[in-house]
């Protein structure tokens, strides 16, 4: 299966990244608003495999596009989160299937680095096409999270 990695450095502790992140339900629509109405979990546990939840599209999407991602893996010790989406996003713009990891990997005391990998199978043959949304795809992750390390400054390490 094809895969993509894209690493970002993260001028914030791993450990306060990781347990920050378990808040991005709130944090995302709040630092990116134009990208995030609303994340919301529908199904199963929340924050285990199996639960599922439901990411709406702010402005920047068209009107009703959402995503809904199913996890997969999670390893508290290493940091590590592994879900699928199995409705609308990438699914719904020619592939068929897209499964993203995030490692938060610790660098030092107070620096850590995200390692974004994302296994892609297309569902049509427009490569090209395929191949903006996946450029599209790994700068607005790269925006994301250097919002959220904005963010993590300006709240502390409590965040």
């Amino acid at each position: 299966m094809p895969t993509f990695t894209q690493e970002i450095e993260m001028d914030a502790a791993a450990l306060v990244v990781w347990k920050s992140l378990k808040d991005q339900h709130t944090v995302f629509p709040k630092i990116a608003p134009q990208v995030f109405s609303s994340i919301e979990h529908v199904e199963g546990p929340d924050g285990v495999p199996g639960s599922v939840r439901k990411i709406t599209f702010g402005p920047i999407a068209p009107p009703g596009a959402y995503v809904k991602e199913k996890i997969l893996a999670i390893d508290m010790e290493k940091f590590s989160v592994t879900s699928e989406e199995i409705e609308g996003g990438h699914l719904s713009q020619g592939f068929s299937k897209w499964v993203h990891t995030i490692n938060v990997v610790p660098v030092s005391d107070c620096k850590s680095k995200l390692v974004l990998t994302t296994e892609y199978e297309y569902s049509d043959s427009k490569v090209a096409e395929n191949s903006k949304v996946m450029e599209c795809t790994k700068e607005g992750m790269t925006q994301l999270f250097k919002a959220f390390e904005g963010y993590l400054k300006s709240h502390g390490s409590s965040a």
